[in-house]
């Protein structure tokens, strides 16, 4: 059955099928091949991964970005990131940067920070002297931080999953946030050392309380969902719930959107969220399997007679989360490996907190890279330049990302700072 698995699961991705589509059938294939257990289970096993009250707040997480996302918003980030950081060598990719930071805490996902914050600053960044290119990339890079700083889709997943606390795994996604964000900074500055590129002049006081006055209203929603899930006050599908709530009043009191662009709000978020579903649906079956097979256990055993070294098994991790994120979109590729590393980490004494983390950075930088490259592949249309052009600054950038995730799996209290200080 596993052959049969592995084998066809590897054809369909091959051949080009949704990677969704890919293991719901190659979860039928093997059971097919397998003949002990009636094909009924499939729907069954896919509905009841599904009837999870957890997941609800993936859509509601999703509508509250969406509804945030509206005239002004995005402005008002930026002008607030203008004022931080905008004096700095490199001016506007800092901005870019803490920008994304600040846009995260609304989107929660790295495609719309790539779009909304891209299609902003991107052709400011060219006209102060940025390459087109490098200015695709910066803005690519920190999109990934979307899905890391709380309140992010990717741990609502991660923790329907595997049964962790969702409140506890939106507060790892802080420390790793802000080790990312500074050494993207850090990049932009070497960058900027080599060319001539247009900074700004320091905000005064009165200049920096304007801009966080007026950024004010984006950030009271990241406060209310997870002040909310960790204090205890609600779960974070009730905190969805409340998000969409206050984005809905905030949309139509500051008549910063009309009934029909929530109609369309809600027609997006009804649209990425079903796929998102379809994803989870077929990686339950394909997860089943594996599970019913006992791959985690027979890997974990292996492992164990190998070496008894941490730091190794823990390597052997990063170099397989960064093999399938090149081939398979973040989702996708988490879903798949967490039914298989979670049981080895358990083994090996990881924190699962820590690990969840580990996971997610992982397969969040295939996003960066070819083919997939989803991130790469939108800030380049916005920028108009060949993504071609855009492999030399991306190799760079991504190096110093790697660094950051060897830093994130090997110091466990930069993920774990955070959930003991706040928890």
């Amino acid at each position: 059955m596993l052959i049969a698995l592995v084998v066809s699961l590897v054809v369909f991705i091959a051949i080009g099928m949704p990677i969704a589509f890919s293991m719901g059938l190659a979860s039928v294939v093997a059971l097919l091949v397998d003949g002990s257990v009636p094909l009924i289970v499939l729907p069954q096993k896919m509905y009841s991964s599904l009837d999870s009250f957890p997941l609800l707040a993936i859509p509601l997480f999703i509508l509250a970005g969406s509804i945030m996302n509206v005239g002004g918003i995005t402005t008002s980030l930026v002008g607030l990131a203008r004022a931080l950081v905008g004096h700095l060598q490199g001016g506007l990719g800092h901005v870019t940067i803490i920008t994304n930071v600040l846009f995260s805490t609304i989107s929660g996902s790295a495609a719309a920070s790539a779009a909304a914050v891209g299609s902003m600053l991107i052709p400011e960044m060219k006209k102060d002297g940025y390459r087109a290119e490098d200015a695709a990339v910066i803005n690519a890079a920190g999109a990934i931080l979307g899905p890391i700083i709380p309140p992010s889709v990717v741990m609502v997943i991660y923790g329907a999953m595997t049964g962790l606390s969702i409140g506890t795994l939106l507060l790892t996604g802080i420390g790793p946030g802000i080790l990312v964000a500074l050494v993207l900074m850090a990049a932009v500055a070497i960058l900027a050392r080599r060319s001539t590129l247009k900074t700004y002049p320091r905000a005064g006081l009165a200049d920096t309380g304007r801009a966080v006055w007026q950024a004010i209203p984006a950030l009271i929603m990241p406060a209310i969902i997870v002040g909310g899930i960790v204090s205890g006050f609600f779960t974070a599908t009730e905190a969805g719930v409340i998000a969409v709530a206050y984005g809905v009043l905030f949309a139509l009191g500051t008549r910063r959107s009309t009934l029909g662009q929530l109609a369309a709000n809600l027609s997006d978020a009804t649209i990425v969220s079903s796929s998102i579903m379809i994803i989870l649906g077929g990686a339950a079956l394909f997860g089943w399997i594996v599970a019913r097979e006992g791959v985690p256990a027979m890997i974990a055993q292996w492992l164990q007679a190998t070496t008894d070294q941490a730091w190794v098994v823990m390597l052997l991790v990063l170099v397989v989360l960064l093999v399938v994120g090149i081939f398979i979109e973040p989702i996708p590729a988490m879903v798949m490996l967490v039914p298989v590393l979670q049981p080895i980490a358990d083994a090996y004494g990881f924190n699962p907190y820590h690990f969840a983390m580990v996971i997610t950075f992982g397969v969040l930088l295939g996003s960066l890279t070819p083919p997939v490259a989803v991130l790469v592949l939108i800030t380049c249309k916005i920028a108009r330049v060949d993504v071609n052009r855009a492999n030399r600054p991306l190799i760079a950038v991504f190096l110093c990302l790697v660094v950051a995730l060897f830093l994130i799996a090997f110091v466990p209290w930069i993920s774990l700072i955070a959930p003991r200080l706040l928890g």
